[in-house]
Parts: C-alpha cells; structure tokens; sequence
C-alpha cells in the first residue's frame, strides 16, 4: 500500500519548486511569445483589412474617373465630328460657289464669242452674197 511519510512532503515541495522554476523559465516566455504572436496577427489582419479596404476606394476612384474620362472623350468625339460636318459643308458650299462662278464666268465668256462670231458672220454674209455674184457673172456687183 501507499505509506504517508515525509518523502510524499518532498516530493510536493519538489514539485511546487519545479513549477515554480518551470511558470519564470517556461510557461511565462512562452504565454508572452503567444500572446505577441497574436498581437502581431491581430495587426498584420487589420493592416490587411485596411489595405483592402483602400484598394477597393482606389478602384472604385479609377472606375469613376474612367467613366468621366469616357464621357468627356465621347462629348470631345462629337464635337469634333459636328465641326469636321460644318467645315465639309462650308467647304462644299464654296466649292459650289466657285464653280457656279466657273460655270456663269464661261456662259458669260461663250455668250460673248457667240456674239462676236455672229457680228462675224453677219459682215460676212453681207459679203458673201455679193462675192458669189460677182464669181458669177465674172464682173464686180
């Protein structure tokens, strides 16, 4: 059987002085080691929410700014299509108009030599009746 004796008070005072010395040397490093370990993985999760959390604010800025950006591309786009439309217009219309001016300047030029060509032919048919009578008849009329 199991004989109560001093030896069972030593062998509790070792073991109170064991863990007393083990609780300094051992369990008191490592409990701290832990609980900075924790503290460290507390933070490195917040520093990582923060993060995330700034990221999605900086995409959620760039796709703002893209969609403003496309806006304005597409108003500068138009207005660049209007004014390249009114530029082929003012230029067709004075193409027009140059060559309507081409066009009148040549009846006018036309209409002029018609005329002279007609005074030509009228002096020479006031001629020509009188150089076939005189071929004619062999004599001057």
């Amino acid at each position: 059987m199991v004989d109560i004796n001093y030896t069972l008070l030593v062998q509790l005072a070792n073991f109170l002085v064991l863990l007393i010395i083990l609780n300094f040397l051992l369990f008191r490093p490592v409990l701290k080691h832990l609980a900075d370990r924790d503290g460290k993985i507390s933070s490195s999760h917040e520093e990582a929410r923060v993060s995330a959390e700034k990221a999605e604010s900086m995409v959620a800025d760039f796709e703002r700014e893209l969609a403003t950006s496309r806006v304005k591309a597409s108003q500068v786009y138009q207005a660049l299509q209007q004014e390249g439309v009114s530029e082929q217009r003012a230029r067709l219309s004075a193409a027009k108009a140059k060559a309507q001016e081409m066009v009148d300047k040549a009846k006018s030029e036309i209409e002029s030599e018609a005329g002279k060509a007609r005074e030509t032919l009228k002096s020479e048919m006031e001629k020509l009746p009188k150089d076939i009578a005189s071929k004619l008849l062999g004599r001057a009329v």
